[in-house]
């Protein structure tokens, strides 16, 4: 009796298994022409749909999205609207590393967003004080 019971058992968690294994195949192949369809929409990234939807001030986008607290976070929001004003960054740059910190840590976005901005600038010569 104990045996039967016990065959059951494996038989009904290994069918278990095999749907779930199916279930993350076909949810991956669907994920990725999800992925290849947000890609490939109107032949925009995310940034340049930002650039399109600038309708909030730059300083305004960045001072209230990032959650700037600190005078020394205020200082180095207002280094990126100079720079993007002299043409020195692109503000599609900014859009680009501003979403992507408000994604990496929603709560509190501003450390990864100059960590970025400083590094990213910094290899097309832009140095931020």
């Amino acid at each position: 009796m104990r045996s039967e019971s016990n065959t059951n058992y494996w038989k009904s968690f290994q069918t278990l298994r095999w749907i779930l294994a199916g279930a993350l195949v076909w949810g991956g192949f669907g994920m990725s022409q999800a992925w290849a369809q947000t890609q490939d929409s109107y032949g925009y990234n995310e940034a340049e749909q930002m650039l399109s939807l600038n309708s909030v001030e730059l300083r305004d986008q960045l001072m209230y999205g990032l959650r700037v607290a600190f005078p020394e976070q205020e200082a180095f929001v207002d280094q990126v609207i100079a720079r993007v004003d002299r043409g020195e960054i692109s503000r599609a740059m900014v859009n680009v590393v501003y979403v992507w910190s408000k994604k990496r840590r929603p709560k509190i976005p501003f450390p990864y967003f100059e960590y970025v901005m400083r590094i990213l600038s910094e290899q097309r010569g832009v140095i931020f004080e």
